[in-house]
């Protein structure tokens, strides 16, 4: 005697090719990127940008050491940093006192070349002073002015071109304008002799007015 047959109802098939409509769909979408720690650079180098202040940055790096050297309309001379990336601090000399520096956590204006974050890749890419970079997004923080960041970053993790919306607006805080690849002497990341430091506690600046340091986002205040 043959086994009795299943009906299956019209509408419980209907209910079973949504619910496979919609695992399929599921499985096929996109998947949000994953957050990541933005790249840092591994390889020794010297290069020339402008800053949406109007000032110019010399950046050279080797083994995680950066030295940057920025000259700013209004500042007499130019100011000297030494940046350490990994703890992310920046001992400046200070041209109005000479023989002394200041070491302090890095303002926005000097790590905007190698900013500490996470950021997704937005999978574009550029190119900037002819080298070929992946585009990253940091997110917006709240409560603050400045909206999200887009850094242009090549494959060994030199940050070609910083944008930050501020304000509504997309403004190009960092852009080099020439890159050159080379060793980089040890002596370019070392204090000069008989320089006094003082050190800022982290998170705050001491006390110490801006202006002497000739800090500022890029002029990012502007609207």
């Amino acid at each position: 005697m043959p086994a009795p047959r299943h009906r299956i109802r019209p509408h419980t098939l209907l209910r079973h090719c949504r619910t496979c409509a919609v695992v399929l769909a599921a499985a096929l979408a996109p998947q949000a990127a994953a957050a990541e720690p933005l790249p840092m650079p591994t390889a020794d180098f010297a290069l020339k940008a402008g800053l949406r202040s109007g000032a110019t940055l010399d950046l050279a790096h080797s083994h995680g050491r950066m030295r940057a050297e920025m000259a700013k309309p209004g500042l007499p001379g130019t100011m000297t940093g030494f940046i350490d990336l990994a703890d992310r601090r920046i001992t400046l000399l200070v041209p109005a006192v000479p023989n002394m520096a200041v070491e302090m956590d890095i303002p926005l204006e000097y790590s905007v070349g190698a900013l500490a974050a996470e950021g997704e890749r937005t999978g574009g890419a550029d190119t900037v002073a002819g080298e070929a970079c992946e585009l990253w997004q940091v997110p917006a923080k709240p409560g603050t002015a400045i909206g999200p960041i887009t850094l242009c970053i090549t494959a060994d993790g030199i940050t070609l071109r910083t944008q930050a919306e501020i304000k509504g607006k997309t403004h190009v805080a960092y852009e080099v304008t020439q890159l050159v690849r080379a060793p980089q002497p040890p002596d370019r990341f070392r204090l000069p002799e008989g320089v006094q430091v003082m050190k800022v506690p982290k998170g705050g600046m001491g006390g110490i007015p801006p202006a002497l340091l000739g800090l500022g986002f890029g002029g990012g205040a502007k609207p």
